[in-house]
């Protein structure tokens, strides 16, 4: 039985992007941590948000959850800015919290799974240099043609670039014909 044809623009394998292929929701609320680690102290308020100085040598996610201690979120990180080694970030309040609320210094916590390594974001050492492998025939492979093969016909087993059937291999074998 054939498939009714599909709408123009629409396939029938780009179908079903739901919750299992990244998708859903991403706000989902996924209520307080079982454990929360200090992530930094407040140093000042800016257009009704809290900028926070870090106190943990992690970095955290965008849009982690900040709470207090007794594990109460009250917002979200928006930026993270300043030199790597004593990074600030500012945190979004949630609609029901307001930024005169919280005193300077006072210390702010994270659930410890949307914390990376600094080492993510610094730049990686060299490798250590092994022993040099001599190439014969420079980058092309060894071949006598240079870096790159040459062009046209001949280029092993294949479609050969358009020029007839090549030398068999491209695909699946009817017999011949």
């Amino acid at each position: 039985i054939p498939l009714p044809r599909p709408l123009s623009g629409m396939s029938f394998r780009g179908r079903g992007r739901g919750i299992g292929r990244g998708g859903g929701r991403r706000d989902y609320d996924e209520g307080p941590p079982e454990s929360v680690v200090k992530i930094g102290k407040l140093m000042n308020l800016c257009e009704g948000d809290l900028v926070l100085r870090a106190d943990n040598d992690m970095v955290p996610y965008f849009n982690a959850p900040i709470y207090l201690d007794n594990k109460q979120q009250i917002g979200k990180i928006d930026e993270i800015f300043g030199p790597m080694n004593e990074y600030l970030m500012s945190v979004k309040l949630l609609p029901n919290m307001t930024a005169d609320s919280f005193k300077r210094k006072q210390p702010f916590y994270i659930n410890p799974m949307k914390l990376l390594p600094m080492s993510r974001f610094l730049p990686k050492p060299p490798a250590p240099k092994g022993p040099k492998v001599k190439r014969i025939g420079g980058t092309g492979g060894g071949s006598y043609r240079g870096r790159g093969g040459g062009r046209g016909v001949g280029r092993g087993r294949g479609s050969g670039r358009g020029r007839g059937r090549g030398r068999g291999g491209g695909g699946f074998s009817r017999g011949r014909r």
